[in-house]
Parts: structure tokens; sequence; C-alpha cells
């Protein structure tokens, strides 16, 4: 779970590398969902500089988004992700039939990446998400190649990448606001997903993905922390450039677009909207 993705995790795995005399040649094979992903790539990318890792993703949320791009790393107390570095696998060897294991809950919560990563895309894909089916090979695969298109031509998330954060800014807030045992990640991005969209004047749109949500069992609201704390945990976001919190706003599926400034007073009102008090 979130709540184990931290620097002491982490160490706690780098010792265990170095107690099997691991040697930078030798490869980390990473089997499971996105915190597990991010929490052994980064003990991959930092043990003696740098080995190869292979990701094998096990959940919805990795094998639609997480395990790909090469982003790795965990959490502090202050933010989510403010440790780590960006490290591309060797391999990412993705089987679908891996989710008929998993539980109805840790399904739903990947749908939030899959209907994020559908409303980037626009197109066929998001045309194909739309009419809520499940999440099958073809989707999977339309997701990944959303992401590798994106991350190619920005792989260090200086401008185009950036958009792969659609819903993540508030989403992340709610998760670190919760202390990371309230919600799943998924659970807390379809949150941001709304408010995204509340931000984004898109109020169709905003119905459409919160229908699509709801049907899933995800939540489409927020308790267990006020307002306050939400926002001031955005304005610590990782992404913040001079103070200031870029926002990803969508004009319409396929139309998405990083680095918007909001105004105070709109995104506590879109806040506001999705908490449940």
């Amino acid at each position: 779970g979130e709540q184990h993705k931290t620097v002491a995790t982490a160490e706690h795995v780098l010792r265990d590398l170095a107690g099997a005399e691991m040697e930078r040649g030798d490869v980390v094979v990473v089997v499971g969902g996105g915190v597990v992903g991010d929490l052994a790539g980064f003990c991959a990318a930092v043990y003696q500089r740098g080995m190869r890792h292979v990701q094998v993703p096990t959940t919805v949320v990795a094998q639609v988004d997480s395990a790909y791009g090469g982003k790795t790393g965990v959490d502090l107390p202050e933010g989510k992700n403010y440790v780590g570095a960006y490290h591309q696998p060797s391999a990412v060897l993705c089987d679908p039939a891996a989710l008929d294991s998993l539980p109805p809950e840790e399904l739903a919560a990947g749908y939030a990446e899959v209907v994020k990563t559908a409303l980037i895309a626009g197109g066929p894909l998001w045309a194909r998400v739309r009419q809520g089916g499940d999440v099958d090979a073809r989707t999977i695969m339309g997701c990944v190649r959303t992401k590798l298109a994106v991350v190619g031509a920005d792989e260090r998330d200086a401008d185009r990448r950036q958009v792969l954060n659609l819903g993540h800014t508030v989403g992340h807030a709610v998760e670190a606001a919760t202390a990371y045992t309230r919600y799943r990640h998924g659970e807390a991005i379809a949150i941001g997903l709304l408010a995204a969209l509340r931000l984004s004047g898109r109020d169709a749109l905003r119905a459409e993905v919160a229908e699509l949500l709801s049907a899933r069992g995800l939540p489409v609201r927020f308790s267990g922390a006020p307002v306050d704390d939400v926002l001031a945990l955005v304005e610590r976001d990782k992404k913040r450039v001079g103070g200031r919190v870029p926002f990803v706003l969508v004009e319409a599926p396929g139309e998405v677009t990083p680095g918007h400034e909001v105004a105070p007073a709109e995104l506590r009102a879109a806040v506001e909207e999705v908490h449940a008090g």
C-alpha cells in the first residue's frame, strides 16, 4: 500500500539487494502494482548508481499507466513522489490475465487511470472507454500507446508529458491529506479528475465522467480531511514553478493542455465541490 512507499522501505530493499550481493549487471524484476513498481524501480535506479529492471505489472493502474515511462520514487510526509528518479525499465511484461485475480475494488481503482488516459487520447480510445465496457487487452494497449507517445516526445516532464498529470494535482493532495490510508491511488485520482473538469469549465463532460466513475463504485467526493488541508498540499505540489502550481485542463477529449494558472477562489470552489462535508 501507499503508506509503505517510503524512504525507510527503500532502504530496507536496498540493504536486501546488498545482502544478496547483487551487482550492477544483475536485473531487478518488479512484480506487482504501482507502489511496488515505483519503489523497486527507484531502488534499481540508485543501487550502485543504477541497474536494470523489468516491470511485470499486475494491477490495472500499473498495466495502463505506472509501469511505463520511467518515473520511479517514494513519498515523503510533505508530499507524494517527492523523492525519485527517471529510470526506464529494460522491458515491461504485461499480461492482462493477471487482472483476473484482482478484487473488484482494485479493478475499479485502476479504471480512473483508464478514463484519464482516454481523455488525453480522445478519438477511438475515448469512444471505446465512454461506452463503459471492461478493461480488456485492446483498451490496455490503447492506454499504453497513448502514454508512450507522450513520454517519447518529452521524457523528462519539461512540457507535453505534464498532461499525464490530469487529475493528479488534487488527487495527490487528497491522498496525502488522508495519510495515504483512506483512498487507493485510483480512487483519489477519480476525485481529482472531477475537480480538474470543473476547473476546465466542462460541465457536460464532467457529468459524463462522473457517471462512468460512479458506475464502477469509485468515489466522486472525499472525506476524512478538511478542504483547507487539501488546498495546502496542492500548494506544495512537486510540479510547482516559482511558487505557482500549474494545472492540466481539458478543452475536449483529445485536447488536454498543461501549464494553466487557476485562481485561488476557483480552486477552492472545485475542491469544495468534491468534498463530502
